[in-house]
């Protein structure tokens, strides 16, 4: 897929996510609607040297945008309420020392906004959401709970606020962490960062009923359930469906009903032992801050019909544009931006024709905005054959670089990267079978070139693929080298774990004579949840039949492919294409 289009002529032709904008900041609270319809997002930037307050604004319902100067102490981001005629929302950064709630009767830019100190400690304040079943006002943010720290790591725990005046007054509920949540994994030296769940979402469900997700320091999503507005929660219950390892999740609902879930399904790489990087002060070698932010680069989306009980997608819905840049730690960083450059954080609104606006990112360098059709997430087939670039795989290695908390200019365990697989001419570029025609066309080569500056030199391949229960995904192959390793999983990992892909659903060496012959061959993967078998056929010959590991609650939605190599294999395999399709 080929994220970036330069060229729409309108909002109806947009089906598949496509850019339009950069906003001024991190994705949280800052994206709204002004009362004549005009969209702005809020944020920073650097004007004369010195820190700005700006916002940039479409009257194109999103395809177009200018910026403007943010006027002195005029009320920003803000929401309408549904039951009444006035606006309310918060002042100011997403993170600060106080809460400044504004109202105001015109909404966004309005000079005259009344502004009261709330007393919540908070970090990370959503934006307010309007219950209709109740006219309440709710607020879901995180609180620093200095009683919560374990093992000396700073905590977050999610909390929520309610107000049944219009917001004149509040009630707090602090929410109960989630039990047991592992702060050591398959293949980990030592702990990544522990909270007990925080940058809370929420959403009202068609019966009341409210809908909590929390970032958490596990592996899954936690998520949580009122039946009284916000009052009391349920206990607190991690997903293996949802995959996020210290991301923050965000829940949408649409006009129709449906709810969209935007979050990063990925799984970090293993921690590794402490020693290996000594500049990292002792908080961080307990785990505060470190190697958690190797699960970035890759945001996912999925949708139900049935409030939540049920979900369909799964898929890319962006990744990370600079996530093989071997300056990735320098880019875009300046005193006005967030310098941690992932696509975790989303704010969305719904346009017209059916489509969403969805505000991704933290710094400049990786921060979007695009627009889809949610029926993009139903599609049951993906295609890839490289023409378009690698746009559409994840396949970087990383380099070794300074970690920790902060170092410089850089933000937290920001590691450099490089390209891992490559396109290379076709080997029938030069010698095509007899009879065939010479190729005039660049593949994917997946090979080892040792490297002792990388973290890990084994190279990988990443795919992505709508989630399937029963599917079938083919890759059109030839192994010139080493041969690869072949695994189906339920979230993304990096091309270069060794470890997560093993332990998944489903992995195979392939290292089949079939493959080495000459010209192309397609190599099928098909698999049924109900009955857990895997079966692999080459050129239409069955070749293995296995039993899956295990098996997601809602299907298969990726491809991970990695080298066998155990040295330099500059052969390897060649990949020409892969093919999904839902059975």
């Amino acid at each position: 897929m080929n994220f970036l289009i330069f060229a729409v002529l309108s909002l109806k032709e947009i089906f598949a996510p496509t850019v339009v904008g950069v906003q001024p900041y991190a994705a949280v609270r800052d994206l709204c609607v002004a009362a004549d319809g005009e969209i702005r997002h809020y944020g920073n930037a650097m004007v004369d040297g010195q820190v700005k307050r700006v916002y940039i604004a479409s009257r194109d319902h999103g395809l177009s945008w200018k910026t403007f100067a943010a006027p002195t102490n005029a009320a920003e981001a803000m929401v309408k309420c549904p039951w009444s005629d006035y606006w309310i929302g918060f002042k100011g950064a997403t993170t600060a020392t106080r809460t400044v709630l504004v109202r105001s009767k015109i909404g966004p830019g309005d000079p005259a906004a009344e502004y009261t100190e709330m007393p919540w400690q908070k970090f990370e304040l959503r934006q307010l959401l309007p219950l209709r079943s109740r006219k309440r006002w709710l607020a879901a943010f995180s609180a620093v709970g200095c009683e919560r720290r374990k093992g000396g790591a700073a905590c977050y725990h999610a909390t929520v606020c309610y107000s049944d005046d219009d917001g004149r007054t509040w009630r707090r509920t602090d929410i109960d962490p989630v039990a047991n949540v592992e702060t050591m994994s398959l293949g980990d030296k030592r702990p990544h960062w522990f909270n007990d769940g925080c940058e809370p979402t929420v959403v009202e469900l068609g019966d009341g009923t409210l809908l909590l997700c929390a970032r958490t320091s596990g592996p899954n999503a936690a998520f949580y359930r009122s039946k009284d507005g916000g009052e009391t929660w349920s206990e607190g219950a991690a997903d293996p469906a949802f995959w996020q390892s210290s991301t923050m999740p965000y829940l949408f609902r649409l006009k129709d009903g449906r709810i969209l879930f935007f979050w990063n399904n990925t799984a970090i790489l293993p921690t590794r032992d402490a020693s290996e990087y000594p500049e990292i002060g002792k908080a961080e070698a307990r785990g505060e801050w470190e190697v958690v932010f190797t699960n970035r680069d890759a945001l996912h989306a999925a949708i139900s019909d049935d409030d939540g009980r049920t979900w369909k997608g799964f898929r890319e819905i962006f990744l990370n544009e600079i996530r093989n840049s071997c300056d990735f730690r320098e880019l875009g960083n300046n005193l006005a931006d967030e310098h941690d450059k992932s696509v975790h954080q989303t704010q969305a609104i719904e346009l017209p024709e059916g489509k969403v606006l969805l505000a991704l990112g933290q710094n400049s360098s990786a921060r979007r905005m695009v627009i889809f059709d949610p029926n993009w997430l139903l599609e049951t087939s993906r295609r890839e054959d490289f023409r378009n670039g690698l746009g559409a795989i994840s396949n970087h290695l990383y380099v070794r670089s300074l970690s920790g908390g902060w170092r410089g200019w850089a933000g937290h365990c920001a590691w450099n990267r490089i390209v891992g697989a490559t396109l290379v001419r076709d080997p029938d570029t030069d010698n095509p079978p007899s009879g065939a025609k010479r190729s005039i066309r660049e593949v994917l080569q997946l090979c080892r070139i040792r490297d002792p500056r990388l973290v890990s030199d084994r190279q990988g391949i990443v795919w992505n693929f709508p989630a399937a229960r029963k599917g079938r995904v083919t890759v059109d192959c030839r192994i010139a080298g080493a041969g690869f390793q072949l695994s189906l999983a339920d979230h993304w990992m990096n091309p270069c774990d060794e470890i997560g892909p093993k332990a998944g659903p489903f992995s195979q060496p392939i290292d089949l004579p079939e493959l080495r012959t000459p010209g192309w061959h397609k190599l099928v993967a098909e698999w049924d949840s109900d009955s857990r078998k895997v079966v692999l056929t080459v050129d239409g010959k069955k070749v293995l039949e296995s039993q899956m590991k295990s098996v997601p609650r809602f299907g298969l939605s990726y491809l991970h492919l990695q080298t066998l190599a155990e040295d330099t294999d500059a052969l390897g395999t060649y990949f020409r294409e892969f093919e999904f399709a839902a059975r």
